[in-house]
Order: structure tokens, then sequence, then C-alpha cells
């Protein structure tokens, strides 16, 4: 993969991450999934292999993270993001 490729997907993980992680008064559940709705829809779009890519990448991130609730959202992010549908 490309370092923008890499990088892209860093930078979705810690979207992901801070939206999942935030205090509910900062932005509610419903608020965060409002963020994400259009995102998710943009992913749908990609061919299933473009969408595999992307989840395996991002679970490279959730490899690198040394904090545990981290890592769990991480490895949570392409179910998130429907990239396993």
């Amino acid at each position: 993969m490309t370092p923008l490729e890499r990088t892209l997907a860093k930078a979705l993980t810690e979207v992901v991450i801070r939206l999942d992680g935030g205090d509910d008064d900062a932005i509610t559940p419903t608020a965060a999934m409002e963020v994400l709705k259009p995102v998710i829809a943009l992913l749908q779009d990609l061919p299933e292999q473009d969408r595999q890519v992307l989840a395996d990448l991002i679970n490279q991130c959730a490899q690198q993270e040394t904090d545990p609730e981290r890592r769990l959202t991480a490895w949570e992010t392409p179910e998130t993001l429907g990239l396993l549908a």
C-alpha cells in the first residue's frame, strides 16, 4: 500500500475512535452517526475488493494501538463503516 492509502486509513480510523470515545455531552452517539453516514455511503460505493483492502489497512492501524479501548474501537471500525457487509 502507498503512504497515502495508509495515512487515509489511519485518519479515518482516528476519526471513528474520536467519535466513539468522545464525551457524550460533546457529541452524542446519534450525532456521531450523522457524521459517519455520508462516509459510510461513499465507502459502500467501492468495489468489494477495495472495501476489503481498506478494512485490512484499518486492522493494521488497530494492531498499532497500545491503548486497549482505542484498539477495540479500531478493530470495530471496518464493521462500523460497513466495509464487511
